[in-house]
């Protein structure tokens, strides 16, 4: 079994008591996997790898059979419904979903459904299809936000009025820079461009400096992969010194590694950066800003200090990248930035594709399966507890929101549990109360003030809480 829903079983145990003495709600609980098909369908330019389309899929067959394994150890029935095709654009078909225990809805069966799940999942914001299903349920997964429309899957949701939704990018502790499912995937993306870097410099037989910009997520996993490298000898992190806190705690990982340095730097072209670029055979952007576009690192002249022979790798390209040009129309897309760098970087080379985990469908499904899976099951867990998707949300509002809360990972066995419920409550982004729906605040304005608008006009209220 995997291993945090091993401990989390433990933690139930000492916390709840041996299972022939709790005192469930129901015995049998029900988790919908969804597809993300829907999300992307749109082409992108020529030459930029075809379709956006998610591949993605939000737990592995694999992942599943663990799920049902430790349901089996707590004497609960788990059932697990998987939309048909599912996975199978990220390399998991439908009958390695049954061979784990799972059943296959068809899409037509959704309206039809056999009363409400307990909890549905898909990797990324709603689809138009989950309000098919009837609430109330427990809906967990990304939440885009930043441009709410009143024709999205989120909209659909919010008109049911019944359904509480969870922001993966929320499920976590983001005052302590921890939010381990979105993070679960900036990781993924770090350890990927470290592997094309470390791939370049073999195919040159090139030795020598790397610099990360950005010490997030993805910066930090690139260089833990670098580190492991013997093309690379050095690697500085560039972070930005307006927030202190985090150029020490990136400091602080790395104190006992003598080939890593870190740097605060602030603004455009800071004046460090001529002696840290100077002759450096790569360079990756892992740098991002909360619900907005990446912040510029340097100017395009500025990449000339680096070797002739270079690689640039830009994971921030998803915001539109890190390098400020002045031959790049600000409202360029980021499909268009890429073949302009590419040109304009040369003799060195620059890549770059958006959302990089999408690329690799199969490893990345199951990376952030990895991430999600205590979360599903401590939801899973409590529906079973408390009833429910409705008793969950009851239970979880008695919970004060802690964006500064202790890691599961981290803590002593029997706290597992409790941690994971205070992840899970800081995500809670939508709930349906006696006096409407409740916005968290970790929404956007922008994002709120449409949604209040969209709700009124279909005579429902938002609550005040």
């Amino acid at each position: 079994m995997h291993e945090t829903l091993a401990r989390l079983s433990r933690s139930i145990s000492h916390r709840e008591g041996p299972a022939n003495q709790r005192v469930w709600q129901k015995r049998h609980v029900e988790l919908v996997l969804g597809s993300d098909r829907e999300i992307g369908r749109k082409p992108s330019l020529k030459g930029q790898g075809g379709s956006t389309q998610e591949r993605r899929v939000g737990i592995t067959p694999d992942q599943v059979a663990d799920l049902r394994a430790m349901f089996k150890g707590l004497d609960l029935r788990l059932s697990v419904l998987v939309l048909e095709r599912a996975g199978a654009r990220a390399g998991y078909a439908d009958a390695d979903y049954v061979h784990a225990g799972a059943e296959i809805l068809g899409r037509d069966e959704l309206v039809w459904h056999d009363g409400p799940p307990d909890v549905v999942h898909a990797l990324k914001e709603p689809s138009a299809y989950e309000a098919d299903l009837p609430g109330p349920f427990l809906r967990i997964g990304a939440l885009h936000s930043g441009d709410f429309h009143e024709h999205s899957g989120f909209s659909r949701l919010l008109e049911k009025g019944n359904v509480t939704v969870f922001d993966g990018s929320n499920i976590g502790a983001p005052a302590a820079f921890r939010i381990p499912i979105r993070g679960r995937m900036s990781v993924f993306a770090g350890e990927i461009a470290a592997e094309w870097v470390a791939e370049h410099l073999g195919q040159r037989a090139l030795h020598g400096h790397v610099v990360v910009a950005g010490g997030g997520y993805a910066g930090r996993a690139c260089v833990r992969k670098l580190l492991a490298s013997g093309s690379v000898t050095k690697v500085t992190i560039l972070e930005n010194q307006r927030d202190p806190a985090r150029v020490d705690a990136v400091r602080s990982e790395f104190a006992g590694d003598v080939r890593v340095g870190v740097v605060g730097i602030a603004g455009v072209d800071d004046a460090a950066l001529a002696g840290i670029l100077q002759g450096a055979v790569g360079l990756v952007f892992a740098v991002a800003a909360p619900k907005g576009r990446a912040p510029h690192v340097l100017t395009l002249p500025t990449l000339n200090q680096l070797d002739p022979a270079a690689l640039v790798v830009d994971i921030s390209i998803d915001e539109r990248g890190a390098i400020l040009d002045a031959n790049a129309d600000p409202d360029w897309p980021s499909e268009r930035l890429i073949p302009h760098f590419e040109a304009a970087l040369r003799p060195r080379r620059y890549r770059a594709i958006t959302n990089m985990p999408r690329a690799y469908p199969f490893e990345a499904s199951a990376a952030h399966g990895e991430a999600i899976l205590p979360y599903l099951a401590t939801l899973l867990y409590l529906a079973a507890r408390e009833g429910g998707a409705e008793g969950v949300t009851r239970h979880l509002r008695t919970v004060a929101v802690d964006r500064g809360g202790p890691d599961p990972l981290r803590v002593a066995e029997p706290e597992l549990l409790p941690a994971l419920i205070q992840d899970l409550r800081n995500g809670m982004a939508v709930h349906p109360t006696p006096k409407g729906l409740a916005l968290a605040d970790s929404i956007p304005s922008a994002d709120r003030a449409q949604i209040v608008a969209f709700l009124g006009r279909r005579g429902q209220w938002v609550a005040n809480e």
